[in-house]
């Protein structure tokens, strides 16, 4: 579910598994780091890379994990594909909730508001 940035952007926030707030800021770098092998440029706690299919993903710490993705469009399947499998594992990583986990919660969430 894309919620409003303060810059006006479009950004997808995800819920952190019980047990993945503490820390959190610290277990993102991590996963970070281990799926995206390219620099990461820190801010408090917000982290901005460029990688593959990525032009940016900006992701910010809070009670939720707000991340900010855009997409660049001349790249091939080939590294399409391999940032999708590599963003789906950060977000594993770093929510501790499964692809299929995620999409569940966000359906309940689509329930929940009409």
């Amino acid at each position: 579910m894309p919620y409003a940035s303060f810059r006006g952007d479009l950004i997808q926030a995800y819920t952190f598994k019980r047990g993945f707030k503490k820390d959190a800021g610290q277990r993102v770098a991590k996963a970070l780091e281990e799926c995206f092998d390219t620099n990461i440029t820190v801010r408090d706690n917000e982290y901005t890379l460029s990688y593959g299919a990525l032009k940016a993903l900006t992701v910010t710490v809070g009670d939720q994990l707000f991340v900010e993705t855009e997409s660049r469009a001349d790249v091939s399947n080939d590294v399409i594909a391999d940032t999708n499998r590599r963003f789906r594992e950060f977000l594993n990583r770093a929510t501790g909730y499964t692809a299929k986990e995620r999409a569940k919660k966000a359906q309940d969430a689509v329930k929940r508001s009409d």
